[in-house]
């Protein structure tokens, strides 16, 4: 896991429940759209109680993980 990967998971509430809002903030995105998308198609998993999305912090960590960017060595 890479320091940007681990800053935005430090940026995440300390809590075990988590909204799609929650994670857009610990990426920095001013709207969650991105994150209902994901969930939507999806690649992170959440319920949906009432017609909100409930994210579990598990799940919310190993979405960040999976959509970690590492570039190859020695590519600008």
């Amino acid at each position: 896991m890479n320091k940007t990967t681990q800053a935005i998971i430090a940026l995440l509430p300390k809590k075990p429940l988590l909204s799609p809002a929650d994670l857009a903030a610990a990426y920095g995105l001013a709207t969650a759209v991105p994150i209902i998308a994901d969930i939507k198609v999806g690649k992170l998993a959440a319920n949906s109680i009432n017609g909100r999305y409930i994210i579990s912090r598990a799940a919310a960590e190993a979405y960040i993980e999976a959509n970690e960017y590492s570039p190859d060595e020695g590519t600008i």
